[in-house]
């Protein structure tokens, strides 16, 4: 979602000049006629007022069989700048997940200066997205404190979170397939599901919060996603009124790391 918002006011800054050359024209054709590309949009601009060190950045559209192809050929690329990667990954199964990144380190030995990094294996967590979580609109990311984390990029999506809970079974396959540590927390971040999901927990917190859905009519679930709710670390949750006391003992008696968190409910 930062990274999203942060291409954003790149494409809308009002002190961009656009500073075309003949090898990023070149770059755009080489990808433009990778198979499985259906759409690509680039820029590459100064800003005032130095007006140097060109930034170049691309977007592109492609499926989840052209992506390696894609992430090799740019990688193999002569093109001399580092490059802002902005990515959208159409799956057989649905799944559609949008892939940001910085360009490679400098320096990163054997690496193109258009690489880009990702901070996780793309193509491996794109594969397993696919796998589990089918039809989901996710953006992966790695945040600031270098948490990895699943963000939800649905303009428009179901009610409620059930269809979100195949992330959480799976926080451990999704690991593995971005080549994180095991070891590592996981955040899902959405508009009706915010949670942080620390080793050894996986299990336990798909429990509770199948059963707080399925049983207790709780529609939307915050808890310890990165931001403290109004300064204060607690568990938010829409629910009916009368599920309230049943929903705040579930909390109670989990063993899950937020167990001891004030929980505080909205309206749904």
């Amino acid at each position: 979602m930062i990274a999203a918002l942060v291409m954003l006011a790149w494409m809308v800054n009002e002190e961009h000049f656009d500073r075309p050359s003949q090898e990023f024209e070149a770059l755009e054709a080489l990808v433009e006629n990778l198979p499985g590309v259906d759409s690509v949009e680039k820029e590459r601009w100064v800003e005032a007022p130095t007006f140097s060190d060109p930034t170049s950045w691309m977007s592109v559209r492609v499926d989840e069989a052209g992506l390696p192809r894609l992430i090799a050929a740019v990688c193999a690329s002569d093109y001399p700048d580092a490059v802002l990667w902005s990515i959208r990954v159409q799956t057989p199964a649905g799944a559609e997940l949008s892939l940001h990144a910085a360009p490679a380190a400098s320096g990163s030995e054997g690496r193109a200066a258009a690489c880009p990094d990702f901070g996780f294996d793309a193509v491996g967590l794109v594969d397993e997205l696919d796998r589990v979580a089918p039809g989901l609109a996710i953006q992966p990311a790695i945040w600031e404190d270098d948490r990895f984390a699943l963000v939800g990029i649905e303009e428009e999506g179901p009610t409620g979170f059930t269809h979100l809970l195949p992330l959480v079974e799976h926080t451990d396959d999704l690991l593995l397939a971005a080549g994180r540590d095991a070891s590592e927390v996981v955040e899902i971040n959405t508009a009706n599901l915010g949670v942080v999901i620390h080793p050894g927990e996986r299990a336990d917190y798909l429990a509770v919060l199948t059963e707080l859905a399925e049983e207790h009519s709780v529609s939307s679930y915050w808890a310890d996603s990165g931001t403290p709710i109004d300064g204060i670390e607690k568990v938010q949750i829409a629910a009916p009124n009368e599920q309230h006391a049943a929903i705040e003992k579930i909390i109670r008696s989990s063993r899950l790391h937020i167990a001891g968190l004030p929980v505080h409910f909205i309206e749904q």
